[in-house]
């Protein structure tokens, strides 16, 4: 699957079939995928826990701050990817956390390879991040930037049609913001 497809294809999956357990390979294939992300001045201030069993899934998912439609997610899911910031090893630049953004970009580049290897997920970050902290034994300074469940989505979610988008021309610019780029 190309990148592009990989894009077009990508929904936010939160129900997953229960029978079917996402490999280790795959979920290591999936976290090289964040690991391999790029960042600024190649600091690479991130972390990633995976969490298997079942016990840990439900404390992840009371750390969830309510309501959160995605707390069935975590709990349901045959794993779990939780995506730590460490914010010593990153930079800010001109105020801007710029650790978090290389954050971001690792977290996006997991959830693509995780579509082209057929599995859903969604990127969950309505979270009480200190108790995160303190279930997965993180030491201080770190902080839980999202948690990403992961299964085999249900048969019905490939139909869904994609949320709407903003036409490019409320988002895009040719040259300054006076001029909406017509697509």
């Amino acid at each position: 699957m190309d990148v592009k497809t990989a894009i077009e294809k990508r929904r936010s999956v939160r129900k997953y079939q229960e029978d079917k357990e996402v490999s280790d390979a795959d979920i290591i294939e999936i976290v090289e995928a964040g690991r391999t992300a790029p960042s600024w001045k190649n600091l690479q201030p991130w972390r990633f826990i995976i969490v298997r069993s079942q016990e840990l899934r439900e404390e992840v998912a009371d750390c969830l701050i309510h309501p959160n439609p995605a707390k069935k997610s975590v709990k349901t899911a045959s794993a779990l990817i939780v995506l730590v910031g460490v914010p010593e090893e990153g930079a800010t630049h001109q105020g801007k956390p710029f650790w978090m953004l290389d954050c971001g970009i690792a977290g996006q580049q997991m959830v693509l390879r995780a579509v082209e290897l057929g599995l859903g997920t969604v990127w969950v970050s309505l979270l009480d991040s200190p108790r995160m902290a303190k279930v997965l034994g993180l030491p201080d300074g770190m902080e839980c930037l999202g948690v990403f469940p992961l299964g085999y989505p249900l048969p019905d979610i490939e139909s869904k049609k994609r949320t709407p988008r903003k036409d490019m021309s409320e988002t895009t610019y040719l040259e300054n913001y006076a001029k909406p780029l017509k697509a």
